[in-house]
This record gives C-alpha cells, sequence and structure tokens, in this order.
C-alpha cells in the first residue's frame, strides 16, 4: 500500500520580528533563540564554569546568565533543550525573553559557552566573505549568512577598500553583483542579517499551490510579420493552501502584515523557497456536513520569492 499527499505540502515559518539573541550557527541541535520581550537593553550569557556543577539560572538587571551543567572534567553537558526549559521556568528570565528551539531542532546537542550578547534586531556581520559565481561579478555569501535586512546600512569591500558605486546589492540572496569583472579580488561586506535560528513556525499547510507569475507586456511590431510577441515585467508570486493547521501560538491579527516567510517542503528537509510577503486572506468555513471542514490561506509576495 502506498500513501500520497496532494498539492504542496509545506511549513510556514515567520521571521521574529522583535529584538532576538542566537547562539552561533552551531548546528547539531545545539543551537538556542532567546526572542525579547524588553526591547535591545537585554543581554544573555552562556557560562561554562567548575567541576560537576548543576544547571543554572541568574540575573543581574537586564542580564541572563546560565551556568550550563559540567562534569567531572569541567565539560558542559546542558543540552539546548535543557537550557530552553530551565530558562522559561525562571520568572526573572522569563519576563525578558522566550528561549525557543530553531526550526526543525530537537535540542539534544549541547550548547556549551555563548559570550554575552545583547538583543538586536538581526544578527550583525563583519567582514561577511562573498564568493564568486563563476563569472567574476556575482559575488554570493554562503548559506546561512544569507537574507540581509535592507532596512539597515550595508557597506561593501573590493580588497579591504571601500567600495561606492559600481555594483547591485541583492539583499535577500545575500549577493553583490559588479558592473565590472572582479575576479581574483576578495569581496565582503558589513551588514545586518536576519538569522534562520530565530524562526518561528506559524502553519503547517497541506493542497497547496505556490503560483509565480509576470505582467505580459506586448511587444508586437510590423517587424513580427502578423505574430504577436510579448515580455514579462513585473513578477508576483502567492502560495495558496486548501488546508491549514494552526496551534494558536501567534495572533493572527500579528500576521496581517509584512514579514520575511520561509517555505519548508513537509516530505524533505532542504528549503523550498523564501521572500517578503503577507497574509491577505483565513477562510475557516463549515462545509457540507457529510464533507471534512474547509480551511484556506492565501500569503501573497510583496517582493521577490527566493528559490533555494
Amino acid at each position: 500500500m502506498t500513501s500520497a499527499v496532494s498539492g504542496l505540502s509545506a511549513a510556514l515559518f515567520r521571521d521574529e520580528p522583535e529584538e532576538y539573541v542566537v547562539t552561533a550557527n552551531l548546528g547539531s541541535n545545539r543551537d538556542i533563540c532567546f526572542a525579547s520581550k524588553n526591547g535591545t537593553d537585554a543581554s544573555v550569557e552562556i557560562i561554562v564554569s567548575g567541576n560537576n556543577t548543576p544547571l543554572s539560572i541568574s540575573d543581574s538587571g537586564t542580564k541572563i546568565t546560565i551556568n550550563s551543567a559540567t562534569n567531572s572534567g569541567g565539560v558542559a553537558t546542558s543540552t539546548a533543550a535543557q537550557i530552553v526549559a530551565a530558562f522559561n521556568a525562571d520568572a526573572e528570565a522569563a519576563a525578558l525573553f522566550t528561549a525557543r528551539l530553531p526550526p526543525g531542532s530537537t535540542g539534544t546537542g549541547v550548547t556549551g559557552a555563548m559570550s554575552e550578547t545583547t538583543a538586536a534586531d538581526g544578527v550583525a556581520e563583519t567582514g561577511l566573505a562573498c564568493t564568486d559565481s563563476g563569472d567574476g561579478r556575482t559575488f554570493q555569501a554562503a548559506a546561512g549568512s544569507r537574507y540581509w535586512d535592507d532596512g539597515e546600512a550595508l557597506t561593501v569591500y573590493i580588497d579591504g577598500a571601500k567600495a561606492t558605486s559600481g555594483f547591485t546589492v541583492n539583499y535577500l540572496q545575500g549577493k553583490v553583483t559588479f558592473d565590472s569583472d572582479q575576479t581574483g579580488k576578495t569581496i565582503t561586506v558589513d551588514c545586518v542579517r536576519r538569522s534562520l535560528l530565530a524562526f518561528q513556525k506559524v502553519f503547517g499547510m497541506f493542497e497547496g499551490k505556490l503560483k509565480i507569475s509576470g505582467k505580459e507586456i506586448d511587444t508586437s511590431s510590423v517587424d513580427d510579420d502578423g505574430w504577436g510577441s510579448s515580455l514579462i515585467g513585473s513578477r508576483s508570486w502567492e502560495l495558496t493552501a486548501g488546508t491549514f493547521f494552526y496551534d494558536g501560538g501567534i495572533p493572527i491579527t500579528a500576521l496581517a502584515v509584512k514579514y520575511l516567510w520561509k517555505f519548508y517542503s513537509v516530505l524533505s528537509t532542504v528549503p523550498l523557497c523564501i521572500g517578503w510577503g503577507t497574509i491577505t486572506s483565513i477562510d475557516n468555513m463549515t462545509a457540507n456536513p457529510n464533507e471534512a471542514q474547509k480551511q484556506t490561506i492565501t500569503v501573497k509576495g510583496a517582493g521577490e520569492l527566493f528559490m533555494e
């Protein structure tokens, strides 16, 4: 017997709109996101010190210190899941941050130490390396260091010298394209990027459809020998789903604004796409009593859709 899923089944994630602190993209189920409840004046630190110490949480004003449990050799033993649970159970810590695991993480990895980090609207990058795509003109940051914030300052450097013109920036893709060949040169940027570790699952979507369209511009002329011709102008995208599941963790009213959304296929760990968009409609209606309840949702693009 085999089973099949009709249409696109995807998980929809929203970029964290509040300030946050994230670990250094450690991987192996070790990372944690601390979403701020009190603006950018609060900070988090994880300390690994002593032998056979228990996991504990302490606070000093707006600074939260996490003391990781250690073994007899002074090596950290607290997993990300254990830290999240202890953090959220502490009244002082929970008043400043909500700790959570990144999407897809089990939290079974040991996090280790983290220097004091103040909550901010994104992750600041200095000297972020961009790799030549092969044409000598287009340079892109590695996966995990993209999704640059177009509302923050960005500076491009060529061999350490600041470049002020002669290039364009694709913020979503983390890409710089130069007007002239830069083969062999070192391209770096200073920027603020959105962290995948801070994304939060909103919906599970089923029976979905992703539509990408372009506005047709008629270019027919007498040179076409009677045939019509056209080119594609402005492009748009729209994601609709016939069924969705929502756990109520995020107020619906908070979703009706422009966010950075990321779509993952339910049957794969490979990201499908990411883009700026807005939920434009949510319908929840009782259909024929002999049929399943119908629930639909539509996310409409408010910018580029990057197919990963």
